[in-house]
């Protein structure tokens, strides 16, 4: 089927999304937000970072539920909080003794409107036409993106020319894999996931940023060692006099 065809298909988005995808990015609906947090000091004081990568989760999480409401009179939500979190670091940049990281937060909602059966019970063709979903809700299949570009999917893009439906099957199966991947990464709770980001940034410092590592004290030489100075007497008769 080409874009015009599908275009002119009404039963295309149905028949793909419904009878074959089943709903697969509204099952869980996934929320993606990239941003950057700034750590100054170094890696000194991780705890108040800690609490700052919490309430940065957490304010983006926010954003989401007041985003997604019905377009309607009293507003619903269509989500609770998440199932999971997949927060991590995907660049780090220093600067001086400041550190900027480049975060990706991925949040697994269940969508209230979401019925065991994979419908949609707030989509237009169960309302008679109505739309009183979010604008970017069921945005996901716009046929004329292309990879990367906002509103594209993969799944839609291969049901496009798939004759045998092979192309389409193909699809699934790597939407799956993702989600899976992306759902079984994920944590519990908000605290979890600031953890690991705390984690790779002292991993990622261990690496390739060893001056900004905590420098440990050289304990004081015995008495009777050898002076640091590299005199080659006793530290008593040196420096430890």
């Amino acid at each position: 089927m080409d874009q015009m065809e599908a275009k002119e298909n009404t039963s295309f988005f149905s028949d793909v999304c419904v009878k074959q995808c089943k709903g697969m990015c509204c099952d869980p609906w996934w929320g993606i937000i990239s941003y950057t947090a700034v750590k100054e000091g170094g890696l000194s004081n991780l705890k108040g970072f800690r609490d700052e990568i919490i309430k940065g989760i957490k304010a983006r999480e926010e954003r989401i539920l007041k985003t997604y409401v019905t377009n309607e009179v009293p507003l619903r939500p269509l989500f609770k909080s998440p199932e999971k979190y997949n927060v991590s670091i995907k660049d780090i940049k220093a600067n001086g003794t400041a550190l900027s990281l480049n975060i990706l937060a991925i949040f697994a909602f269940r969508c209230l409107f979401l019925s065991p059966d994979k419908s949609c019970s707030i989509h237009p063709s169960l309302l008679f036409g109505t739309e009183i979903r979010p604008p970017h809700c069921g945005y996901l299949g716009v046929l004329s993106a292309r990879p990367g570009e906002k509103g594209y999917c993969r799944i839609i893009d291969a049901a496009k020319e798939d004759p045998d439906g092979s192309k389409v099957k193909r699809a699934i199966e790597l939407e799956k894999e993702t989600g899976r991947k992306h759902y079984n990464g994920g944590v519990d709770t908000v605290e979890e996931a600031a953890d690991r980001v705390i984690g790779q940034l002292k991993d990622y410092c261990s690496k390739n940023l060893a001056s900004f590592n905590p420098q440990l004290s050289s304990p004081a030489p015995g008495r009777n060692d050898p002076c640091y100075c590299g005199s080659g007497n006793k530290y008593k008769k040196c420096h430890g006099r």
